[in-house]
């Protein structure tokens, strides 16, 4: 099984860099589609691991499912990217020979077509090897992800990219984030998947103008989201980031009210890096040009 998500490309350069994109509630691997193109196209190597339960693999999702199970998908794909559940149906041969072969044309490439025209090349750790100086971008949600991720193997790590991201303490919940009405909203809206699926909102509420291709394209793709990745806590040995250097890009146009508060409390922080981008919450599929661009910027730092 194939999926050009997970597989570089143009030969890397010598100062080639790893990125590791993790995506947010109720999307999947496929909003990074155009911002992994174009990464690859300059020469670098992207993973755009799947959640548990939510994208291509929509058909997991489950009343199980915690921010553990998140984190630990993630830690997964950057210790054995080679077999890792979130990476499943990489064309990647893990050695480190760049076989050419030319990536199928695309008729009509959407704002999450594959890549096309492009030469594919296989130029990926060998069997067994874990990633190393990975740029881990959470966007969203995800941004809870990656710094439990980072708790994990922080040693793996470059730096940490928060996309206009939760950022929360150890020991609190998303839910305890909110007020009761909405918590129980939301409790209320997922049993009509069973109990465990927060159903998807309008993109419009996630900053897509409905006028637009992109709008169409996320309506189509967006899935309910695991209910208890929420509920549970995040929960993490050392300080936020564990010493890895911690960066947040904020979407500022308009800002996203849900991650208000993480700007916030970020900005007095002295030992992050601030950034913003001129985009709504939806940069990576309304901005994807923009998001390269400050991520290459970023990743210089």
């Amino acid at each position: 099984m194939k999926n050009t998500q997970n597989q570089p490309f143009t030969d890397p350069a010598p100062s080639a860099k790893t990125f590791v994109l993790v995506h947010g509630a109720w999307h999947g691997a496929w909003v990074w589609d155009e911002v992994a193109q174009q990464l690859r196209d300059q020469g670098h190597i992207v993973y755009t691991p799947t959640l548990t339960g939510l994208g291509d693999r929509a058909a997991e999702l489950s009343a199980t499912i915690s921010l553990d199970t998140f984190i630990e998908d993630i830690e997964t794909a950057i210790l054995h990217p080679q077999t890792a559940p979130a990476l499943a149906g990489s064309s990647t041969d893990f050695n480190y020979s760049c076989n050419n072969a030319t990536a199928p044309e695309q008729d009509s490439p959407g704002p999450g077509a594959a890549i096309s025209g492009a030469l594919a090349n296989t130029c990926e750790p060998g069997a067994g090897e874990a990633l190393a100086n990975v740029i881990l971008v959470g966007h969203s949600f995800a941004g809870l992800i990656i710094s439990g991720v980072a708790d994990r193997i922080a040693d793996r790590l470059d730096r940490l990219i928060y996309l206009d991201a939760f950022v929360l303490p150890s020991g609190q919940s998303t839910f305890a984030t909110l007020p009761d009405k909405v918590v129980n909203a939301l409790t209320a809206s997922a049993q009509a998947h069973h109990g465990y699926g927060i159903p998807a909102p309008d993109p419009i509420h996630l900053g897509i103008p409905a006028d637009t291709e992109q709008y169409t394209f996320a309506r189509g793709k967006l899935t309910p989201h695991p209910i208890n990745t929420y509920a549970s806590a995040l929960s993490l040995n050392a300080p936020l980031g564990a010493g890895v250097k911690k960066i947040y890009l904020a979407c500022t146009t308009p800002p996203y009210k849900p991650v208000v508060a993480s700007h916030d409390w970020v900005k007095d922080q002295p030992d992050w890096v601030w950034a913003e981008l001129n985009s709504s919450h939806s940069a990576p599929l309304l901005a994807p040009n923009m998001v390269v661009e400050k991520f290459l910027a970023l990743s210089s730092l």
